[in-house]
């Protein structure tokens, strides 16, 4: 800082020394003769000092003659180079800019490069030399003129003929796609899975074969940066992919997401009321689980409703079943149900049992959309509802053993998997002999929110 406020000084009194009197300003000014008078001298340096430190306002047009150095601004530095050209010192180019940054082309492509820019603008040795680092890529004449001969890469340099000063840039030349294609057409998947397009562009020697990737319903199906498509919802979207070198080929593949497809258990003939063991033993075999409904019957506790005092009894339905899965409703010894919170420890149970590797995960409580979240990530979910989604008219009741809490619920409550939704309707799979059930929307959230939102999903661990 010492040093430049010295010379700054130097500068100062070398120039109220040696200036003369300002002229009026030309806007046709030569670089560096801030007066007008034709020649670039110390008054030209004061002036541009005076500018720099506020003294005197700068006129329109100033920066084109006055910025010396072309950096934006006014200032001391360009007096300074003003005062080293008034006394006859060398100046050099010290840094040039171009008007091309890196690019691809085709082969046979022709460029004009310009000279943006070189500092300071009063060089005494302004030459540039232009050079292309391998002329049978490209050539390049001294007035920036670039064509291209063939294919490869070229750095294309301009250069300062005294001095270090060059700007350059990277042309990559080759030839554009003429066609991309995607190893499928058309193809269906399931919601929460995945699938990857593969896509060929050509010709082989084609200088930019990537691509960019889009989805007319992602919604339905979203599609990623490495053709990576995964399916969020039942429906149909159009996958595109297009070529990135300008060229703009295209093609396309029809996507229809289906529904999980469930291995199917019925609970019939032998447990007419043991939907939730056999929801459980669909949700297994869907996660690869060998294992049959009589195992998980077997899983669940359980225990039947009983007369005292005139009462009608029974274990609380969150803890057993309560009742027995082989009995329907009006049997002497009926089969009522069991909630959530002891399937998910059953489930668990038989899962350990069978080796592990997921965790049973009571998602109950949870909303609506965030049940159906589950089922675009590929989570079936064990649900709560209502058979074939009626109105229950009547209610199962009972006092809790240990509480005497009198305890009723919906008669008809059903259990099923939840295996699919579009825009309109869900999936699901009924173990009563009924399989695929479509339901609309809101019929089914109505029922399950009835059912007090119950549902359960698996987790790889």
């Amino acid at each position: 800082m010492k040093k430049f406020l010295k010379k700054a000084t130097c500068l100062v009194m070398a120039a109220m020394m040696l200036s003369s009197s300002s002229v009026a300003h030309a806007k046709d000014n030569l670089p560096g003769d801030l007066n007008g008078d034709g020649k670039i001298n110390s008054s030209d340096a004061l002036e541009i000092l005076e500018i720099a430190v506020g003294a005197k306002e700068a006129e329109e047009g100033i920066l084109t003659y006055g910025d010396i150095n072309v950096d934006g601004v006014i200032n001391s530095v360009d007096a300074l180079l003003v005062l080293q050209k008034s006394v006859g010192l060398d100046i050099n180019i010290a840094s040039i800019k171009i008007s091309q940054g890196d690019t691809t082309v085709d082969v046979g492509a022709k460029l004009k490069v310009n000279i943006v820019s070189y500092s300071p603008i009063i060089c005494d040795n302004n030459e540039i030399v232009w050079s292309s680092s391998n002329t049978a890529v490209a050539t390049v004449d001294q007035d920036g003129n670039v064509e291209t001969v063939g294919m490869g890469q070229a750095v294309i340099t301009a250069a300062a003929r005294v001095g270090s000063a060059k700007a350059s840039f990277s042309l990559n030349v080759g030839v554009k796609a003429t066609s991309v294609s995607l190893n499928k057409s058309s193809f269906s998947f399931s919601q929460g899975n995945s699938y990857f397009l593969v896509p060929t562009v050509l010709p082989e020697n084609a200088y930019n074969k990537k691509v960019t990737w889009s989805s007319s319903n992602p919604d339905v199906a979203s599609v990623e940066i490495d053709g990576r498509i995964t399916g969020h919802k039942i429906g149909k979207t159009t996958i595109t992919c297009k070529t990135s070198d300008g060229s703009n080929k295209t093609a396309s593949c029809e996507i229809t997401i289906n529904a999980m497809s469930i291995p199917y258990v019925s609970q019939l003939p032998k447990y007419p009321t043991g939907c939730e063991a056999a929801s459980c033993c669909m949700l297994l075999k869907y996660y690869k689980f060998n294992v049959t409904i009589d195992e998980m019957v077997e899983a669940i506790p359980r225990k039947n409703l009983y007369r005292k005092n005139g009462k009608t009894y029974g274990p609380d339905i969150n803890e057993m079943f309560v009742g027995d899965p082989r009995c329907y409703y009006t049997s002497d010894t009926p089969g009522y149900g069991v909630f959530s919170p002891a399937v998910t420890k059953s489930l668990q149970k038989v899962i350990d049992q069978k080796g592990g590797g997921y965790k049973a995960v009571k998602i109950s409580g949870c909303t609506f959309q965030e049940l159906l979240g589950h089922i675009s990530n590929g989570q079936p979910a064990i649900v709560w509802a209502t058979y074939k989604m009626k109105t229950p008219t009547e209610k199962n009741a009972w006092y809790i053993e240990g509480t005497d809490k009198y305890f009723s619920y919906p008669r008809g409550t059903h259990v099923m998997i939840l295996s699919g939704f579009s825009d309109s309707e869900v999936v699901t799979v009924d173990p009563y002999d009924n399989g695929v059930l479509n339901f609309s929307k809101s019929t089914f959230e109505d029922r399950w929110n009835l059912l007090g939102k119950q549902a359960i999903v698996l987790e790889k661990v």
